[in-house]
């Protein structure tokens, strides 16, 4: 089922944006950085780095989690997007699946059936090749994050999936309650937007959750206005990247899916896992969702709160408050 189909030609926007969608577009850029950010809190010492806790908040022996992953048809793997510890586990839970899989990578920019063939079918010395094929971003992703993984992927042969919304499209869906716009968009854009944006709603208390995070990430310094538009952004991501994954069983009926993206967008409650449920027309498809989790971003063992199947605990991830004022005898240095 098609949750919403965009037109049969994903056309690239054009470039120029009038000053309030460019605005949008860097608080997009850093969004996914911030969410990581939010509820950092000081490290629970009873907790332990490597141990796997499920969706009732109880602890989890490994080969037992590791089970659930080899049974499961679609894994959503979720990380901190900063993280070497993070991504190099990735690539270790990978390794011990079985059989055939695809890697669905949010990294990548969903585009048309040619992009997907050329990623599958051509021929790459280097998973950086492979990568600045499929519109890999170097410099907004970090190479050094994620080359080990398109090398990965491309000395086996992987099938790679492009997940994402691209910057400019989500821009365009959080502007478009607004006015101007339009006279920047082709005719395609604007029957896919149109289309969408109508749409990008969740049920009342995940669009509150999810309104009080994106908030939180930036301060309390963004208008109500402006957090809407950028909520209704991230939903549209969600419903891409889910609609992309049933895209790709379908193009891989033998494969299983792993799909890479960050912590909140694998959520079952409010993230691709809730879209997935919607596309399926059941309560919850085969799906796993995965967070793997900074050890200072909880408080205690995980709630039960329904986000994921399984939190995987991790080292610190340890960053500058950006909420935190300079100084005044700093900010004169």
């Amino acid at each position: 089922m098609d949750l919403m189909a965009p037109p049969d030609k994903w056309t690239p926007l054009v470039v120029r944006y009038p000053r309030s969608i460019r605005r949008i577009g860097m608080l997009l850029t850093g969004l996914a950085l911030l969410l990581a950010i939010t509820g950092t809190r000081a490290a629970d010492t009873s907790m332990l780095v490597g141990s796997w806790w499920d969706a009732q908040g109880q602890r989890v022996a490994d080969d037992q989690a590791l089970e659930r992953l080899r049974d499961a048809p679609v894994i959503l793997l979720g990380e901190v997007h900063d993280s070497q510890v993070i991504h190099r586990r990735q690539i270790e839970l990978i390794e011990a699946l079985n059989g055939p899989f695809v890697l669905a990578l949010e990294q990548l920019d969903r585009g048309d059936d040619g992009q997907i063939a050329h990623l599958n079918e051509g021929e790459f010395q280097n998973g950086r090749a492979r990568a600045q094929a499929g519109g890999f971003d170097f410099d907004g992703w970090g190479w050094g994050h994620y080359g080990p993984l398109f090398d990965w992927a491309t000395e086996r042969r992987v099938p790679l999936w492009p997940l994402n919304l691209s910057r400019e499209k989500a821009m365009a869906v959080a502007k478009a309650d607004g006015t101007g716009w339009r006279d920047v968009m082709d005719s395609d854009a604007l029957a896919w937007i149109d289309a969408m944006a109508p749409k990008l709603s969740l049920p009342d208390e995940h669009q509150r959750a999810l309104v009080d995070v994106l908030e939180q990430s930036h301060c309390q310094e963004i208008p109500p206005a402006m957090s809407r538009r950028m909520v209704r952004a991230q939903v549209a991501r969600d419903v891409l990247m889910a609609e992309a994954i049933m895209a790709a069983r379908d193009a891989y009926p033998s494969h299983r899916i792993v799909a890479v993206m960050g912590n909140q967008h694998v959520r079952l409650d409010r993230g691709v896992g809730y879209w997935l449920a919607r596309a399926a027309e059941k309560e919850r498809p085969e799906v796993t969702s995965i967070a793997m989790v900074p050890i200072n971003h909880l408080s205690g063992s995980p709630d039960p709160d329904g986000a994921y199947d399984l939190r995987l605990i991790m080292p610190e991830v340890t960053r500058d408050n950006p909420c935190a004022s300079t100084p005044a005898d700093e900010s004169a240095t």
